[in-house]
C-alpha cells in the first residue's frame, strides 16, 4: 500500500469531563486503503474521525498523517476532508456552486471554481445537473453532490460519518458501489464510520472493530468475519454461533470440548488448552447442517426449532439450545425444501471438524451488543 494519506494515531484518549470517549487508543491506517470503523453507539468511532478531522481536541496522544505529527494543526491544513451524514447542502447555490464552495473560501478565481466544480460533478456524474439546486435532488444525487464537495480540495484522507444511513436499501447498495469505485479511482485514504456490518465487509479494506473507546480487534473483511478475537466480536459482527463448554481432552493442536448439556465438540485451538478450562468457541452459521452426524468426524448438539425466515437464497433457522444463547443457522434453500422443517421440531445440528474455530479472549455472556442485520 502506498503511505499516500496513511493515518497513524498514537495513546489517543478523549474525554468530555468524567466521560472517557476514547481510552489509550492505538492504530494505523494503511495509506490508500477504505477503512470502515464499526461498533455500537457509544464505542468512539465517531470521536476518532471528527479527532482526525480537527474537529475535536484531544485530551492525550497524536495524531500524524503522512509521517506529519496534525494533533495540533487546524482542520483546513491537514490534507482531510469530510463528509457528513446531514450532506449539509446550501439550498439557494446550485450543484456546481455547492461543490465549487470550499474553493471560494481558498479565494480561487470564479472560472477555475467553475471548471473544477464541472469536473468533479462529473466525476460523480452529476454533470448534466450542474445548475439545479439541491431541493431537486434525490437523497442519493444530494449524497453525490457532498462527495463531491469533499472530494474538490484533493485531500489525502476522506472522512465518511455514517454516509448511507439516510438512504433507502436500494439507493445504500448503489452507493456502497459509487464509494469503493471513487476510492479505487482516487487511490486516496478513505475512513468510513458505520454502524452496519454487511456494509463494512463489502467497502473495507481494514476493518476496525471498537467498544468502549478502544479498538477490540482491526483486520480485513475476511479476518473480521472467520476469524473473532472475542465473543463480542463474533457476536456483533453476526454470522457466528457462540458455544461456551470445557476442555475434555485436548491432543495435536484439538481439543474435544463438552457444554453444560452434554454435548461434544472437536475445537481446533490456536493456542495450548488444559483439560477443565472454560472456553468459548464460534461456528459460522453457513457452515451447519441439520440431520444425523457422521460419527465420531462431525460435532453435534441439538435443539429445538424456534423460528423460520426465508431469506431468498438461504432459510434462516433458529434453535432454543439448552445451556446456550439462540443457535442460528443458514440453510440453503434448496437443502431446506428437500426436507422442510417446522416450528416445534426437535433437530440436531452438525458440521465439520475442521469448520471449529477456537475464540481467544475472556468468556463473556453479555450476548448481543446491538441486533445484527444478516
Amino acid at each position: 500500500m502506498s503511505m499516500n494519506g496513511e493515518i497513524l494515531i498514537e495513546r489517543v484518549t478523549k474525554k468530555y469531563g468524567p466521560v472517557t470517549a476514547v481510552d489509550n487508543l492505538d492504530l494505523k491506517i494503511e495509506g490508500g486503503s477504505y477503512c470502515c470503523m464499526i461498533g455500537p453507539s457509544g464505542c468512539g468511532k465517531s470521536t476518532l474521525l471528527r479527532m482526525i478531522a480537527g474537529h475535536e481536541t484531544l485530551t492525550a496522544g497524536s495524531i500524524k498523517i503522512n509521517g506529519n505529527d496534525v494533533t495540533n494543526v487546524r482542520t483546513g491544513q491537514r490534507g482531510t476532508a469530510m463528509m457528513f451524514q446531514s450532506y449539509a447542502l446550501f439550498p439557494h447555490l446550485t450543484l456546481t456552486d455547492n461543490v465549487a464552495f470550499p474553493l471560494k473560501i481558498d479565494k480561487v478565481s470564479t472560472a477555475e471554481r467553475r471548471e473544477r466544480g464541472h469536473e468533479m460533478l462529473d466525476r460523480v456524474q452529476l454533470l448534466h445537473l450542474a445548475d439545479r439546486l439541491p431541493s431537486e435532488l434525490s437523497g442519493g444525487q444530494q449524497q453525490r453532490v457532498a462527495l463531491a464537495r469533499a472530494l474538490i480540495t484533493n485531500p489525502q484522507v476522506l472522512l465518511l460519518d455514517e454516509p448511507l444511513s439516510a438512504l433507502d436499501e436500494f439507493l445504500r447498495l448503489r452507493m456502497r458501489v459509487e464509494l469503493k469505485r471513487l476510492q479505487n479511482d482516487l487511490g486516496i485514504t478513505f475512513v468510513h464510520v458505520t454502524h452496519t456490518q454487511p456494509e463494512a465487509i463489502a467497502l473495507a479494506d481494514q476493518v476496525v472493530v471498537m467498544d468502549h473507546g478502544i479498538v477490540e480487534q482491526t483486520g480485513s473483511s475476511r479476518e473480521i468475519y472467520d476469524e473473532p478475537h472475542s465473543p463480542y466480536i463474533a457476536r456483533f459482527m453476526g454470522g457466528q454461533n457462540i458455544i461456551s463448554g470445557s476442555v475434555d481432552s485436548e491432543e495435536n493442536g484439538q481439543a474435544m470440548a463438552v457444554d453444560f448439556s452434554g454435548n461434544r465438540f472437536v475445537v481446533s485451538s490456536k493456542r495450548d488448552v488444559k483439560a477443565g478450562e472454560e472456553l468459548n468457541f464460534a461456528i459460522r452459521r453457513d457452515r451447519i447442517r441439520i440431520g444425523s452426524a457422521d460419527g465420531d468426524h462431525q460435532s453435534a448438539l441439538t435443539g429445538i426449532v424456534t423460528n423460520l425466515e426465508y431469506q431468498g437464497t438461504f432459510v434462516k433457522v433458529a434453535l432454543d439450545v439448552e445451556g446456550h444463547e439462540e443457535f442460528i443457522i443458514y440453510l440453503p434453500d434448496d437443502v431446506f425444501f428437500e426436507n422442510p422443517l417446522e416450528t416445534g421440531h426437535t433437530v440436531s445440528a452438525h458440521w465439520p471438524n475442521e469448520m471449529n474455530f477456537h475464540l481467544l479472549g475472556k468468556n463473556d455472556s453479555t450476548g448481543n451488543p446491538m441486533e445484527d442485520s444478516h
